[in-house]
């Protein structure tokens, strides 16, 4: 069994050393693998028995007992099945092994007294109480005076039952109960309990001197409110806490004064992406933290107001970003100092560490001309990822693993940036660096919106202007003008948008009081792409208790695998919005439509004067899940103010299932054209239990139809790129055997703007000399159709 283990561990070493996983600071030893049948590993422990170190290790269907006495060759010597759990949690005293489960048995024990003789199923015991029974917990943690916490067990709240180990470490004793909050995470030293309320998103303060009658001395927010585990520092002045979820940090409080807990830092390991922390541990002023997708960093904390990582090993590299697979725990405290590391999917690690500190910069920031401070000033040391911006006070603190002579940029939106350079950094010092930035004079921007084709001002128009840094809107006055005093010259992202016009959206314009005033025109017609709010309204019928309509950039959920909720809007559109059915984020389940019908109505357009108007939208449907055949629907209905008409329905069955589909409808089929037309797109959860989500976006009206609705080509053998365009649309075709080829472009009105025949061409260019806004593209081989497409000119 040991020599096939063995074997299994070298191929993955290997393979590891293959695949160059990242690091810093922290080297792999050795990575070993268990049976598939032992299920994912859980969380982690260490033992020092004689001369010998053993690495405990979770799993979801017992323990197993590695002799990492020789780092580079871990060798298991036991296991222990238990209950099946997800959740295992392990501690130790006295030569004795402590194990919870979320499962049922109560908390096993395993003596290991005889290693590195051989144990056996003889030293294996277990516990489950009597004044205060349990059968399952999800943690517990033993104190320095043999007090061992059983946390979030099956009695009571799920506090923190106490029991004493000193008198026989297999027989333990109770010593009362804290039944307040549930603690999913608990460290003691003294009389003091530090728990961690994940539900509640506080860590609580207790006092445990009587353990009959535990009371609450403080509790305290972390910073996204769902605090799973909690570690002090050796001096007890600092307390630091994760929240398991996605985008977290690593919180630092000071909490000398338990009258006034301060926040002092967060960090995170890959800002952004969304990875979510799971435990950290304190060793000699470092955090060693266990992240699920990016395994294990260590943080230098000698400054807990400035917390700077300089070290990580990611244990695996085949996942990123959101989700629950990779590192469960790591454990720094063997006296070898190797930080031993589970990975739910990829085994034991056994890694050797390099603590080095940080280099720490500091300083202020204010303004040149009148030294106030300059508070979201952002500081960024060239050649590495680190930066950070200045606080209220102007005050910024960062720093880096590697020590060096660096270039520090300083910048603001509104002020000239400042590159200082030759900046020294040492390790283990701070370097205190001041920094004045000097104001760029601003100017009061003014403009007007009009009509492209009669110059009649538009009012109620908004406008916005928008880069990395700053955006503002503000909406048109009766004669179509717009006034923003103080407005900053940059370059801007211009979106422009209102109800019976075309949509304008313009990229990377340089604004500044050269050009003022500004006039941007806008086509008639009626088009929403949801990057403003031009008027939709959300209703509810019987009542659904979530996945409401709304307006919002989409957050993506799945159901094994499968997009549920859309991640993104549709691509041939101004912004990055869209109508849908709840945007909670989370599992599939969390915000999608429970229990009724949520209905989504547009702004009333007029469509009397139109001749042959068709309507355009995409659209966004997911039902599946739970028992049963599913059940729901989404239908999407025009009225003209006095009768109405279904254009589209989608259910289960419905193909195109998990995608934007787009949809184009005639209106002189369904209806008689009125100055009351409205659309109406209503989604229903039936009640059975299933998935239901919807989306919409990409709406517009266009009069005299480019080709029947019949006719739409959309072959892969054609390609119209890019789009949106700025000027030029390039067309290649494959296989071309037409003698000659037709491009003819539309505006949103049908209108023929463009009409250019080629000789047979492989690739051909085509200048669009008009202002920013929809058009449709057609093009034909020999007077055959073989291609439409809308196009988005910025």
């Amino acid at each position: 069994m040991f020599k096939k283990i063995s074997i299994v561990f070298l191929i993955l070493v290997l393979a590891l050393t293959a695949n160059a996983q990242s690091s810093k600071n922290i080297n792999l030893l050795s990575n070993l693998t268990f049976p598939g049948n032992r299920g994912d590993l859980n969380d982690i422990w260490g033992v020092k028995k004689g001369v010998n170190e053993y690495a405990l290790v979770g799993f979801e269907t017992g323990v197993a007992i590695i002799d990492v006495t020789t780092p580079t060759n871990p060798v298991e010597v036991f296991f222990a099945p238990g209950a099946s759990s997800t959740w295992r949690d392990l501690k130790t005293w006295n030569n004795h092994v402590y194990i919870t489960n979320e499962n049922t048995g109560g908390m096993m024990i395993i003596d290991i007294n005889p290693l590195p003789g051989a144990l056996s199923a003889a030293n294996v015991t277990s516990y489950g109480g009597s004044t205060y029974p349990f059968q399952s917990a999800h943690n517990l943690y033993i104190d320095e005076n043999g007090v061992c916490y059983i946390l979030g067990a099956d009695n009571g709240v799920g506090g923190a039952i106490m029991l004493d180990l000193t008198n026989n470490p297999k027989v333990p004793v109770e010593l009362g109960r804290y039944n307040t909050y549930y603690f999913h995470d608990a460290v003691a030293r003294g009389d003091t309990l530090w728990g961690a309320a994940v539900n509640d998103g506080i860590f609580v303060v207790v006092n445990v001197a009587n353990k009959n009658a535990p009371t609450t001395m403080a509790t305290q927010p972390t910073s996204n409110f769902f605090t799973h585990n909690i570690w002090f520092s050796d001096d007890g002045q600092y307390v630091f806490t994760t929240d398991e979820k996605k985008n977290s940090f690593i919180d630092a409080y000071d909490v000398s004064n338990l009258a006034n807990i301060t926040f002092l830092d967060k960090v995170q390991s890959s800002p952004g992406q969304d990875v979510i922390p799971h435990n950290t541990h304190f060793f000699n002023n470092y955090l060693i933290t266990s992240y699920y997708r990016d395994g294990v960093t260590i943080h230098d904390v000698s400054d807990p107001s400035n917390m700077i990582e300089v070290g990580h090993y990611d244990t695996s590299p085949q996942f990123s970003g959101d989700g629950f697979n990779g590192c469960w725990g790591a454990y720094p405290w063997l006296p070898s100092g190797v930080i031993l590391a589970s990975d739910i999917e990829n085994g034991l690690f056994v890694l050797g560490p390099n603590y080095v500190r940080a280099a720490y910069l500091i300083g202020n920031v204010t303004n040149l001309n009148t030294s106030a401070p300059i508070s979201g000033a952002n500081v960024e040391i060239l050649t590495t990822t680190n930066n950070t911006t200045s606080n209220l006070n102007g005050d910024y603190r960062t720093g880096i693993a590697d020590a060096g002579t660096y270039d520090v940029v300083y910048s603001k939106f509104g002020f000239i940036p400042d590159t200082i350079f030759n900046v020294v950094l040492t390790s283990g010092q701070t370097t205190t660096v001041n920094v004045q930035l000097e104001p760029i004079q601003p100017f009061n921007l003014s403009g007007q919106i009009i009509e492209n084709t009669t110059n009649t001002p538009i009012a109620n128009a908004q406008i916005r202007f928008s880069n990395s840094q700053f955006s503002t809107t503000v909406t048109t006055n009766a004669s179509g003008n717009f006034t923003i005093n103080n407005f900053v010259p940059a370059t801007y992202d211009v979106n422009i948008a209102h109800w019976g016009h075309q949509s304008v959206c313009l990229s990377t314009q340089n604004i500044n009081s050269t050009g003022n005033p500004y006039t941007y025109s806008m086509g008639v017609g009626y088009y929403d792409d949801f990057d403003f709010n031009l008027g939709w309204t959300a209703s509810t019928q019987n009542g659904p208790s979530s996945g409401f309509w709304v307006r919002d950039i989409p957050i993506g959920t799945f159901l094994s695998g499968v997009p549920v909720n859309p991640g993104n809007d549709i691509t041939t559109d101004c912004g990055n919005q869209a109508y849908v059915t709840g945007n909670g984020g989370g599992q599939s389940g969390t915000d999608d439509i429970d229990g009724g019908t949520v209905i989504l109505t547009s702004p009333i357009f007029d469509l009397s004067s139109s001749t042959d108007p068709y309507v355009h939208f995409d659209r966004w449907f997911v039902n599946g899940g739970g028992s049963g055949n599913p059940d729901d629907s989404m239908v999407v209905i025009l009225t003209n103010g006095t009768n109405e008409a279904r254009l589209d329905y989608a259910d289960a069955n419905t193909p195109d299932f998990s995608t934007w589909v787009h949809k184009s409808y005639k209106i002189t089929n369904y209806l008689p054209l009125t100055a009351n037309m409205q659309l109406i797109v209503k989604a229903t959860d039936e009640g059975a239990g299933h998935i239901a989500e919807a989306g919409f976006d990409g709406f517009f009206v266009h009069d005299s139809a480019l080709v029947s609705v019949n006719e739409i080509q959309t072959t892969d053998l054609i390609k119209v790129y890019p789009n949106p365009f700025n000027e030029v649309v390039n067309i290649t075709i494959e296989n071309n055997d037409y003698k000659t080829i037709s491009v003819e472009i539309f505006d949103i009105t049908g209108k023929t703007i463009l009409s250019k025949t080629i000789n047979n061409s492989n690739v051909l260019q085509v200048n669009v000399n008009y202002p920013a806004g929809i058009y449709f593209i057609k093009v034909s081989g020999d007077a055959t159709l073989l291609k439409t497409e809308k196009l988005v000119k910025f």
